[in-house]
């Protein structure tokens, strides 16, 4: 009788520090900040992948620990390079002269790629999200649409991957804590990514990409 275990994680990815630029914190200021992920990633079955994002933000001059974001997710991959992705994430924020608060987030997402190239490896992909919000300390759901094109290209010679990406957010409604609707923010990140464990596998199938 043969087993076959549960892979082990595909892949363990950190970004290199982050360091995001006058980032409006108020009308008329601005915040140096410095923001660092992890993401792990694994296979539960042949097109199911179950996913948990570690995230924490450096605010206030990056003076301090302001933000901390845990994000697990189940994704369903689809022919042609498509997904779709259903998740939770806990927030909890503490900036400085601030009462710090937590917030819970359900969101469902739809990820697509527009051209990858075997040869080069450039990838340019986008995604589409929708979260619930939900305040511990308010009452109302707030819905947030997110919209982000990524484009990805490794080095030569190395691990290390070029990555641009743009996020523009958009609140589709208002509650007592939090009256953003309408476009909220928009991200734009230039930098580097750098996968620092590779796939371990019991078993003799390839790599699913």
């Amino acid at each position: 009788m043969s087993t076959h275990p549960m892979p082990l994680f595909r892949y363990i990815a950190a970004p290199l520090a982050i360091v995001v630029g006058t980032i409006p914190a108020h009308a008329s200021e601005h915040d140096e900040q410095i923001w660092t992920s992890m993401t792990g990633t694994t296979t539960l079955f042949d097109n199911v992948d179950a996913t948990l994002e570690l995230h924490g933000r450096y605010t206030d001059e990056v003076s301090r620990l302001g933000q901390v974001l845990i994000r697990p997710s189940l994704t369903l991959r689809l022919p042609r390079g498509w997904s779709a992705t259903a998740g939770y994430v806990y927030v909890h924020t503490r900036f400085a002269r601030t009462v710090a608060n937590e917030e819970h987030r359900a969101w469902e997402q739809v990820a697509y790629i527009f051209k990858q190239d075997r040869a080069t490896g450039l990838s340019i992909s986008g995604r589409t999200r929708v979260e619930q919000r939900f305040r511990s300390d308010s009452e109302g759901v707030g819905w947030r649409l997110r919209q982000q094109l990524r484009a990805q290209l490794p080095l030569p010679r190395g691990p290390l991957r070029v990555v641009v990406w743009n996020e523009t957010f958009v609140g589709l409604n208002t509650t007592r804590w939090d009256r953003h609707k309408g476009i909220d923010q928009v991200r734009t990140f230039i930098g580097a990514s750098l996968p620092v464990a590779v796939a371990a596998r019991n078993d003799d199938r390839p790599e699913l990409q």
